[in-house]
């Protein structure tokens, strides 16, 4: 890998994603796919398949065929990261998936952070029990292609757990993006995630982590894709710029990299090289990323997809 990004010093991006590992609905930040980790998170023109249920809806309508995914990742803090997930092209004049250019493709994924046992500990040091925490979201998307626009709509229901006290909200996750007619190929996307209520602990509510993304990429040469992302994170008025870039060296092989800006979101200062491989072998896509966080150590992610 480190030999990658020496004969390959363009391949780096700027991330601008917002990660957290607390309870409640801030667990809807962290990404959900290996190849877009390793690209900086500029993933809002590229979101393809079941991996568009975390970024951009839309890009749910690429795929023809029926698409499982599965990813996962050891957190930071001993917590863990997963998401499943199923695409599925719609029946449309009797032929699976419609028209090239008219087809509607369902979307069904579950996300859940699970975090270790903690200890509770009395006011004598004493053990007094352990309670663990936990994040999920289940989520129903529906995307239609319409010749080179795409749109994406979707709804999922979130629960947060802690010592046994329970949050619950709904959301909704809007997605649009288009193939430009221009010399290079070129394709743009929105999104407007985590519109919804807020989620309430006893008697404090949080607003959800409500984004809104704007991206775009393109291929100045075969093999070699630049991605750019602008993503306002409404709530914590803050507004990052990240980008990705992805080459692929051989048929069937991909090389990502990225870097990581200063973000600072969560109390702690996460800066560095992010990498990440991709291989196309037997219908089956395999995605690898791996993320610095300094003195909490890297974190990485695999990604399994298949086409039936």
């Amino acid at each position: 890998m480190k030999s990658g990004l020496i004969i390959l010093p363009l391949l780096v991006g700027l991330n601008c994603s917002t990660y957290a590992i607390e309870s409640g609905a801030s667990f809807l930040k962290i990404d959900s796919d290996a190849r877009a980790v390793s690209m900086g998170s500029a993933y809002t023109a590229l979101a393809t398949g079941v991996s568009a249920m975390s970024y951009n809806l839309s890009g749910l309508s690429r795929i023809s065929k029926v698409e499982l995914g599965f990813s996962h990742a050891n957190w930071i803090m001993d917590s863990k990261h997963d998401f499943i997930g199923i695409a599925i092209p719609l029946k449309s004049g009797g032929v699976a998936g419609g028209s090239m250019n008219s087809r509607w493709v369902a979307g069904f994924g579950i996300t859940r952070l699970s975090n270790s046992s903690t200890e509770i500990r009395n006011a004598d040091r004493s053990t007094g029990g352990s309670f663990t925490t936990y994040d999920q979201a289940v989520s129903v998307g529906l995307s239609r292609a319409i010749g080179k626009t795409r749109l994406g709509l979707g709804i999922k229901y979130l629960e947060s757990s802690m010592a046994g006290e329970k949050a619950h909200a709904a959301a909704v996750d809007l997605g649009f993006s288009r193939g430009l007619n221009t010399r290079l190929p070129i394709t743009v996307g929105l999104s407007v995630q985590n519109l919804g209520s807020g989620m309430k602990y006893l008697t404090q509510t949080d607003p959800l982590p409500l984004s809104l993304a704007a991206g775009v990429s393109f291929s100045i040469v075969p093999g070699f894709s630049l991605a750019l992302d602008a993503k306002r994170m409404v709530y914590d008025k803050q507004t990052n710029i990240c980008f990705g870039t992805e080459y692929a060296l051989i048929s069937g092989f991909a090389l990502r990299s990225g870097y990581l800006a200063d973000t600072n979101v969560t109390g702690f200062k996460n800066k560095g090289f992010s990498a990440g491989v991709g291989f196309n072998f037997w219908k089956t896509n395999m995605d690898y990323a791996v993320t610095p966080y300094g003195e909490l150590g890297n974190t990485q992610r695999i990604t399994l997809k298949r086409s039936f």
